[in-house]
């Protein structure tokens, strides 16, 4: 970085990139479904494992998310682990918006034809991975806000204590 460049910082994941990663899933989606046509074949059913590893592992961050702000406060939680856990939370955010956008439209292709076994099955499993997906990212995003320090009012901007030298 040049000197006298300003420094960037991390922030939060807003509800602009959010809803990119959402649009991302559905346009690429969008393709594989072109690219199948033009092979003459069919998507497959979403096994029921994929909405239940989501879930598992929406239900682990927000578990850790609890713990982060007295780890926190506590100091037992390193500068490397704790930017390790904000950069987990943000891949879970986007992660959960790209396949929820995904599945929307796998879900909005078959839902025409649920009297077939095949696009009810595909509809039922993707509307299942679609909540997971939300889930996640829902955890993600609750990891992420959990990873937040708040400044006391004796201290600088950089988080350390007013007067010290450090």
């Amino acid at each position: 970085m040049p000197p006298g460049a300003p420094r960037r910082k991390m922030t939060l994941t807003t509800p602009v990139q959010v809803a990119i990663s959402a649009v991302s899933g559905a346009v690429f989606c969008v393709v594989l479904f072109l690219v199948l046509d033009l092979v003459n074949a069919f998507p497959p059913v979403v096994p029921w494992t994929v909405p239940g590893v989501l879930v598992v592992m929406a239900v682990a961050a927000w578990v850790f998310a609890r713990s982060v702000p007295r780890r926190l406060e506590e100091r037992s939680l390193s500068s490397g682990e704790a930017v390790a856990v904000l950069l987990v939370a943000k891949s879970m955010v986007m992660t959960g918006a790209v396949l929820a956008g995904g599945h929307a439209v796998y879900v909005g292709r078959f839902v025409g034809a649920l009297a077939a076994e095949q696009p009810a099955a595909r509809v039922l499993h993707g509307s299942a991975t679609i909540l997971a997906s939300l889930l996640l990212a829902v955890a993600g995003w609750t990891l992420e806000k959990a990873c937040i320090v708040s400044v006391d009012d004796d201290s600088d901007e950089s988080g350390t204590p007013a007067g010290n030298p450090a």
